[in-house]
């Protein structure tokens, strides 16, 4: 990771009572505010947004922007929202997951990361205008699945769900989303699950975050049992650089956030790693 990264505005914005508030939470709240509006819209103009007259001229067309000069459809079309519980529970997870991003990166460059995704989106239907490509487009759900592929890359061995790593989960979300988009042949949708993907990563390489990793299942679970097993490291050649990387992340949030904020799992590994090089001082 880069050396000299700047960890100016890590802090929140504000709080809400003992809630603090950061960037990624205003982002969420303001896409649920747009899906009470979107459906609002739907019921009085009807519910396919292609023909509703309120909600049409916020989706992207590139053919309209270009006729109708409606530059705002690059930013409008994720404010179109149909109301979807799948879509509540991404947001919880933009607000979750966006505020470790942003706590990483910085909020200057987490709002740069969010400004990228959402004109990327559109920005590549542009280029594929050139060959005929005349999609309309709209939603925000790429966009906040963007942002958890980012907490992943950035700390992809963090234990988020029933103790599975961000990693994995990440891999089996994108799996899914893609089975689920080639059933349905929507294109659109899965073109844009890997161009979100695709910006992420870009980004946090400009950053200077460069540790995501999939690994196999079996190689997986091999390493979930082995850490359940040993208390002390074994005296094997690069088994140090290991631990190191491993507790990195941690050190970085007790840095930022103080050590109230680990979780047990990380208090665990903490230990671990403390008895691991504890236990090779007195073997040296």
């Amino acid at each position: 990771m880069r050396e000299n990264r700047n960890y100016e505005h890590c802090e929140p914005i504000t709080w809400v009572g003992r809630v603090p508030v950061y960037l990624a939470t205003i982002l969420a709240g303001g896409q649920g505010i747009a899906m009470i509006l979107t459906s609002l819209a739907m019921s009085v103009a009807g519910p396919m947004v292609e023909s509703n007259h309120l909600l049409a001229p916020l989706a992207f067309s590139f053919s309209r922007v270009v006729g109708n000069w409606s530059i705002w459809q690059y930013f409008t079309y994720a404010l179109v929202n149909p109301p979807s519980i799948f879509f509540v529970i991404q947001l919880f997870m933009f607000a979750w997951f966006g505020c470790e991003v942003e706590k990483f990166l910085g909020r200057r460059s987490f709002a740069w990361l969010c400004g990228l995704l959402v004109l990327a989106m559109p920005g590549l239907l542009s280029v594929l205008s050139a060959f005929g490509v005349a999609w309309i487009y709209h939603g925000a759900g790429p966009l906040n699945f963007a942002v958890f592929l980012a907490f992943a890359m950035i700390y992809p061995r963090a234990e988020i769900f029933f103790g599975l790593e961000a990693r994995l989960i990440a891999a089996i979300f994108l799996a899914v989303y893609s089975l689920q988009d080639l059933a349905y042949n929507a294109w659109p949708s899965l073109l844009m699950l890997w161009w979100g993907f695709a910006v992420a990563a870009l980004w946090l390489a400009f950053e200077g975050v460069g540790n995501f990793s999939l690994p196999s299942p079996a190689a997986y679970f091999r390493q979930k049992n082995s850490a359940r097993k040993l208390r002390v490291l074994p005296d094997k050649p690069g088994e140090e650089f290991a631990v190191h990387d491993s507790i990195d992340p941690i050190l970085e949030k007790i840095a930022r956030q103080g050590i109230g904020s680990l979780t047990r799992n990380e208090r665990e590994k903490l230990e671990r790693a403390r008895t691991a090089l504890l236990e090779k001082e007195r073997q040296n």
